[in-house]
């Protein structure tokens, strides 16, 4: 698909996934690292919990599909080099902070440089630094997960450089298109914090345009109605049920009080009630939410006493909304993604482990793993001999100097 691009992927963390997508493509994505090796090979979690420069999972899982090449740009030759590479490459896509685009140097009239900060390439926080924590809790995001009152909730894994990359590979290949409709590189800024935003889109959108700023409350009680929850726990962990007392899902909540009754937790009498009509009575205060209240205490009594499996089961088979939280040991053994081949073996530091293959099925293109991610400097000697015709003895002279 894009097998006439090359790729120069300055590596940081937020570059990864970039890089990856467009290695996906096709394109040959040269992955380009200090000689300590990149920060990317030193995030969690490694094999065994033990940290190393090959040993980062998050890495493996990152950067299949790229060669991989160690260099160091604040040294003459380093700088001679890499803007060698920069004239042969159709995209860079790079990290940087404030306005130092391709470490200083020329830009060609050919290129397309992604540039993913922080916050921006100007204004008054282009040269804030900034962790993924700060830039999802920029994003809004945990503003709205947890209990009024307590800390809010962080996603467990890190959300900004997965967001940020996945921006930038669609930012770059839409620069592509402009490239080849206009004959001229482009010079584009992705920034992470924008890029955690869609998430909470709603939330922006009824501040900005006057409506109430979203914030986390407790359920709102109306009447004598109960709290409905929406998350339930269950032998090996909490499966979401959608119980709504409206004209377009009464029907829903009915088929989950014929499930109850079914296994024995619900009268057959209280699953007969009018829902419908004993909602907007317990709502307006005019009666007792009783059946209501039964209702819930035998789904809670219910998926405590099934696992996630089978409360999925249960809903296929009498067709109401349910559906697991899935953690990622649950992600990892699903039928279904198994089915698609969205996993294949991978060898990582001396062990064999489940990866991720691909981000997408095409009806006319197989996005197929080529090659695993690359091993600190791996690719140097043929990368440079190739793009920058540098021989042998060149190259280990570079090595001899630290250059890379």
């Amino acid at each position: 698909m894009l097998g006439d691009i090359c790729v120069l992927e300055l590596s940081a963390p937020v570059t990864m996934l970039a890089g990856q997508i467009l290695g996906d493509l096709g394109a040959d994505v040269i992955t380009v690292e200090p000689p300590a090796g990149s920060a990317g090979r030193r995030l969690a979690p490694f094999i065994d919990g033990r940290p190393g420069l090959e040993r980062s999972l998050t890495w493996h899982a990152l950067n299949r599909n790229k060669r991989g090449i160690s260099l160091d740009p604040r040294t003459v030759d380093g700088r001679a080099v890499l803007a060698t590479l920069i004239e042969k490459a159709d995209i860079v896509i790079e990290s940087v902070e404030g306005q130092d685009s391709l470490c200083g140097l020329a830009r060609p009239e050919h290129l397309i440089v992604c540039d993913v900060t922080a916050f921006s390439r100007t204004g008054p926080k282009c040269a804030y630094r900034a962790t993924d924590p700060v830039l999802v809790a920029a994003g809004g995001s945990p503003a709205m997960a947890g209990f009024p009152g307590r800390a809010p909730i962080f996603f467990p894994t890190p959300q900004a450089i997965m967001e940020a990359g996945a921006e930038a590979a669609v930012a770059a290949l839409a620069a592509l298109g402009a490239r080849d409709r206009l004959g001229a590189g482009q010079l584009v800024d992705v920034q992470a914090r924008i890029a955690t935003m869609p998430a909470t889109l709603g939330r922006l959108v009824s501040a900005r345009s006057g409506g109430p700023h979203s914030r986390r409350m407790e359920p709102p009680r109306m009447g004598a109605m109960p709290v409905v929850p929406g998350l339930y726990e269950c032998r090996d962990g909490h499966a979401v049920v959608t119980v709504v007392f409206s004209p377009a899902f009464i029907g829903l909540t009915q088929r989950i009080a014929a499930w109850l009754v079914e296994e024995g937790l619900l009268e057959a009498e209280v699953a007969a009630l009018d829902f419908m009509a004993t909602a907007r009575a317990a709502m307006a205060g005019e009666a007792a939410a009783t059946p209501i209240e039964r209702f819930i205490e035998a789904l809670i009594t219910g998926c405590k006493a099934k696992t996630k499996a089978e409360i999925t089961e249960a809903s296929k088979r009498h067709r109401f909304m349910a559906a697991p939280v899935m953690t990622m040991a649950d992600v990892a053994a699903f039928e279904h993604y198994r089915e698609r081949g969205l996993f294949a073996p991978q060898a990582v530091g001396g062990v064999t482990v489940q990866a991720p293959a691909r981000f997408a099925q095409f009806s006319n293109y197989e996005i197929a793993v080529r090659r695993a991610a690359p091993a600190l400097s791996e690719h140097t000697p043929e990368v440079l001999a190739e793009l920058a015709g540098l021989s042998a003895v060149e190259v280990q002279a570079l090595f001899a100097q630290g250059v890379v």
